[in-house]
């Protein structure tokens, strides 16, 4: 097994885990069926960047889920594909974002900005 391929199997396995590192959210892609998939949440209030030290994004997210067409996604289609999951870790009530931007993409998985 090569290292891109062990570490493609270690994002699913491993990181994307929900006894480790993830949470189950519902997935709705713009051109197939909703599904729950796991993702890693980053919910601390984001910066937009650093000329704006002073600014906070609070109705953002930071998701990561896997690049895999069974596991997670394999195409996203910004500003029309959709995710719940709660405001607040612990929370049992979820709220839908939409996926606004793709900050990071490899074989492996996704890095996405969600706004609710």
């Amino acid at each position: 097994m090569s290292l891109k391929e062990q570490i493609q199997k270690d994002m699913v396995n491993v990181f994307m885990n929900s006894d480790e590192f993830a949470e189950s959210i519902m997935y709705s892609p713009a051109d197939s069926t909703d599904r729950e998939i796991n993702a890693i949440v980053n919910r601390e209030r984001l910066k937009p960047d650093p000329l704006s030290d002073n600014r906070k994004l609070s109705r953002q997210a930071e998701i990561y889920i896997a690049n895999d067409p069974d596991s997670g996604v394999s195409k996203v289609i910004k500003g029309q594909d959709k995710v719940s999951f709660p405001v607040y870790e612990g929370d049992t009530e979820s709220v839908d974002w939409v996926v606004v931007d793709v900050l990071e993409q490899d074989l492996s998985g996704w890095k996405l900005l969600v706004q609710r």
